[in-house]
């Protein structure tokens, strides 16, 4: 597993607010941050330097994060930076139909269910989805005077809400054969 501190991630939104918010998680854990405010700019950055990783806006003025993902997927230099679709809007139908044309792309990084979040989205589940996809080990204490098996036990809980039930049935299936 890599560290986050050997690792850039490229924060697209148009909201100042929301990429001020994203680069500060990201940064304060460890992680090489830059940002860009629309699509183009965004590209004029993957050009000089491409990230190991882009959260990405879908729904902004101009060209939509889909566009930029497209145009990913287009340049086989980038067709492979894993993004993470970070938006407000993931119960809009327009929007699904977004989510479903990226997901028939070759090699799309939307293959499993935590490819996008919705906003809002906390520090600690952004960083977490963030870490994930570049297989990344975050640095974890528990709080203050919280025991190490509490910490777990909440983050367990938190993931379980989250989680797919259909997919928990079928864990739980395969848990009670073995």
């Amino acid at each position: 597993m890599g560290r986050p501190q050997d690792t850039r991630v490229l924060v697209v939104d148009d909201e100042e607010d929301v990429v001020f918010f994203l680069r500060t998680a990201l940064e304060d854990a460890g992680f090489q941050v830059e940002t860009a405010l629309s699509v183009d700019e965004a590209l004029r950055k993957i050009h000089a330097s491409p990230p190991d990783c882009i959260s990405l806006d879908m729904v902004m003025p101009g060209k939509s994060g889909i566009v930029l993902f497209h145009a990913l997927h287009r340049d086989p230099r980038w067709a492979k930076i894993p993004v993470l679709f970070v938006t407000g809007h993931a119960r809009e139908a327009a929007v699904h139909r977004d989510l479903d044309a990226a997901a028939t792309l070759t090699g799309s990084t939307l293959s499993g269910p935590a490819t996008y979040l919705e906003k809002p989205v906390t520090a600690e589940k952004f960083v977490a989805a963030v870490a994930a996809i570049l297989h990344v080990q975050l640095e974890s204490e528990p709080e203050a005077g919280e025991p190490a098996v509490e910490g777990a036990r909440r983050e367990a809980q938190d993931l379980l809400r989250d989680a797919d039930p259909n997919l928990l049935a079928q864990v739980l299936k395969l848990l009670k054969k073995g």
